[in-house]
């Protein structure tokens, strides 16, 4: 497969044209009858998904909502909301927390570890797109795994930390999708939650050595990206993906975030849906709790309670959402 000749989808995503190496691609229905050159089908259609997503964050010390991508020419493939930092594109999505407990360290900058982290997990994603790079198969596009991707980004911060001379540790959670199938690793107590037809059908626990002390990658953290929660599951057109760090998850009930973003949901065709309504949505229910102390409750109370601490309301945090709504491809390449 390393000598085959390839373009991209206008999704980028990669398709080799070479007849010595992949099936000829029939499309119909945004489905892909894999039939092979000699003539033989293989009987099976297979579709091809991608996000259309948005991202909404905000720092605790601010009023500014970040909700753009990089600009053309940025140092950082990434964005960042205070210590938070996220990476968006079309397969795949992550989202970090740098852990704030650095903040009395002579050279420390959790801030920046955390956009170095999705950063460079952008850009290990990114080379699964170059089609000039002969170290990727298609095979090796297929059954990319988030926990390694973090793993090789995680090597790199730690170089540069050492190079440049910074202190950091972060949490961190990562997804690709792939076909049908949504990947994840996470490290710490970001949160995911897949929901499908207003009813969450997947949701991750917090990864957490005690309370409020999550599992972290740094530069003197004895956890590393091995010590990842992997999970796959299955997805179909028009299911929601939001992913957090601890800022929305411990100030909004779990069923609080179904509602919102059902509120914003297309119910007929919910792959139309808008998702930065739903990101810009969340955020504002988070900071609501977050920054009124009499609130009722909020998931960060209940735990600290059950751990036998007395709390009142929500927890002031950096806070970022990232939405990502499951359609099919235009153009639905099969790369096998």
């Amino acid at each position: 497969m390393r000598g085959c000749v390839a373009a991209l989808t206008r999704e980028g995503i990669p398709w080799s044209d070479s007849a010595a190496c992949l099936p000829v691609r029939l499309a119909h229905a945004h489905a892909t009858l894999v039939v092979d050159l000699r003539g033989q089908s293989s009987g099976q259609l297979r579709k091809a998904f991608q996000f259309t997503s948005a991202a909404s964050g905000k720092a605790k010390n601010s009023s500014i909502v970040t909700n753009k991508t990089p600009p053309p020419g940025s140092a950082y493939l990434s964005m960042q909301a205070g210590e938070d930092a996220y990476f968006s594109r079309h397969d795949a999505m992550g989202v970090a927390d740098g852990v704030g407990g650095w903040a009395e360290v002579p050279g420390a900058n959790p801030a920046l570890y955390s956009l170095k982290l999705m950063h460079y997990s952008q850009v290990e994603f990114e080379k699964y797109d170059d089609i000039a790079n002969i170290d990727y198969t298609v095979d090796d596009y297929y059954s990319v795994s988030p926990k390694d991707v973090l793993a090789r980004s995680y090597l790199q911060v730690n170089d540069e930390a050492v190079t440049e001379k910074f202190l950091g540790s972060t949490t961190a959670l990562i997804v690709v999708l792939r076909d049908d199938e949504l990947r994840v690793a996470n490290i710490g107590d970001c949160g995911i939650m897949v929901i499908r037809q207003r009813e969450a059908i997947f949701r991750n626990e917090e990864q957490q050595h005690s309370f409020n002390f999550p599992f972290q990658l740094g530069t003197i953290s004895k956890d590393t990206p091995a010590d990842a929660q992997l999970f796959k599951i299955k997805v179909q057109e028009g299911d929601i993906v939001v992913l957090g760090t601890d800022g929305l998850f411990d100030n909004v009930f779990d069923e609080d975030i179904v509602d919102i973003v059902g509120h914003h949901t297309n119910l007929a065709r919910p792959e139309l849906s808008d998702p930065q309504a739903m990101t810009d949505a969340l955020l504002f229910r988070a900071r609501e709790v977050a920054e009124d102390s009499r609130f009722a409750s909020s998931p960060f109370q209940t735990r600290a309670i059950q751990e036998g601490f007395y709390y009142q309301g929500g927890k002031m945090d950096d806070v970022t959402v990232l939405v990502g709504i499951v359609r099919v491809s235009e153009d639905s390449p099969d790369r096998r």
